[in-house]
């Protein structure tokens, strides 16, 4: 489901267990137009007025909080589940704690390594990968994007350039845009496999200025998948385990459809545990792995999905240069590349950033918060305020 994150997580989903959806943003229908091209600034990095504070998260605490604290995290959790599922990791100076509360499939309890699709927070994952690639020299982030993708690939990308892909503000129309069609297609046959053809057959030839207001668009990133394998010559799952996901805490952060959920896994909206397989094996299901790829196909459980952010915003996965570039949003205001400006929903003081996503039965967030050295991940097997929850967790550990 693709979400803008200023409208919160007030999200209306199918209940249907034999299937899966996503809410995108509503595209256009009208007359085709000419593309429409903006003379832009280049995008090569400049010094930015603060550096990513990367010293916040480098000493973090691998070992367990206090019994007291797990007990006020638990307890915290357990009153905001409202009797969904949901499963938090926080990595803070002080500690690590996970907990769970609430059902995964059918009657069995949730546990903190439930595996769930984490949704659009794919995106941050991608854009450190290209940034990965930027920093090896095998792409700059003003290259044109039609010059690094394949070049029998016959799809007008607007003049826009990697930042721009990055930044969503292309002004690429969205895939799929038609909600009631994408609700349709993956409700109906959840078993489907879609192709790159059909995905991009579906993109409005509208479009926008390039390079000015940023638009929550999918497409960018599915474009960015296909530049990742182009440059590499290898499949993007194989190049983000050797990149970005290298490492054996980040065994259970997965890229489906290449890479397959295990046990323990938590079903959307709780579903029985056959859920699963009659879906196709993969969460929620291989339609929608296939419909999302690299714009929002990953899996993952709490714990390992928050050492990720840790290690992200440590400067351990990106360089602090290439991180802070992620994170200038006084150069692109709300969106930065593949990381969101979340100051507006936790306060000013609190320079929280990061990503949300949402797709059929799954909300989820991913949060580094500077101020206070802390990481947050809540996932969610319903449509939960999972941003209310992380918000609570860490006032909690704060005091």
């Amino acid at each position: 489901m693709r979400t803008h994150h200023g409208q919160g997580l007030a999200l209306t989903m199918l209940i249907a267990l034999a299937g899966c959806g996503q809410t995108p943003d509503t595209g256009e229908t009208s007359a085709p137009v000419e593309p429409s091209v903006s003379i832009v600034a280049p995008a090569s990095p400049s010094e930015p007025d603060v550096s990513f504070p990367i010293a916040a998260f480098a000493g973090l605490n691998d070992g367990p909080v206090s019994n007291g604290s797990a007990a006020e995290l638990q307890e915290v959790l357990d009153a905001s589940a409202n009797g969904d599922g949901l499963t938090a990791t926080l990595i803070t100076p002080e500690g690590t704690w996970s907990g769970a509360t609430g059902f995964a499939a059918g009657d069995r309890a949730m546990v903190p390594n439930d595996q769930m699709s984490i949704a659009s927070i794919t995106k941050t994952p991608v854009a450190a990968q290209v940034m990965q690639l930027v920093e090896a020299g095998e792409l700059a982030l003003d290259d044109l994007a039609a010059d690094r993708l394949p070049p029998d690939l016959a799809f007008d990308t607007n003049g826009a350039r990697i930042v721009d892909l990055l930044s969503m503000r292309s002004g690429i129309s969205e895939y799929m845009a038609d909600e009631d069609e994408l609700r349709e297609a993956l409700l109906t046959n959840p078993l489907h496999v879609w192709t790159l053809d059909e995905k991009l057959a579906t993109v409005a030839p509208e479009r926008g200025p390039v390079g000015q207001e940023w638009e929550y668009i999918g497409t960018n990133y599915l474009l960015l998948g296909l530049i990742i394998e182009h440059v590499t010559g290898r499949p993007i799952a194989e190049v983000l385990r050797s990149g970005v996901l290298d490492g054996d805490e980040y065994e259970r952060l997965i890229y489906q459809p290449d890479e397959r959920p295990t046990n323990p896994m938590a079903m959307p909206l709780g579903a029985s545990a056959d859920t699963f397989d009659e879906n196709g094996g993969y969460l929620p299901s291989i339609a929608n792995a296939t419909m999302s790829t690299s714009e929002g196909a990953m899996a993952s459980d709490s714990l390992s999905l928050a050492r990720w952010f840790r290690g992200l915003c440590a400067g351990q996965v990106v360089s602090p240069g290439s991180l802070t570039e992620m994170t200038d949003f006084g150069k692109r205001p709300e969106y930065g590349l593949g990381i969101i400006d979340r100051r507006g929903e936790y306060g000013r003081d609190s320079g929280s950033l990061g990503h949300t996503g949402a797709i059929f039965g799954f909300t989820t967030v991913a949060l580094c918060f500077p101020n206070q050295g802390i990481v947050v991940v809540v996932l969610a097997n319903a449509e939960h305020d999972v941003d209310t929850v992380a918000g609570r967790l860490v006032q909690a550990a704060s005091t």
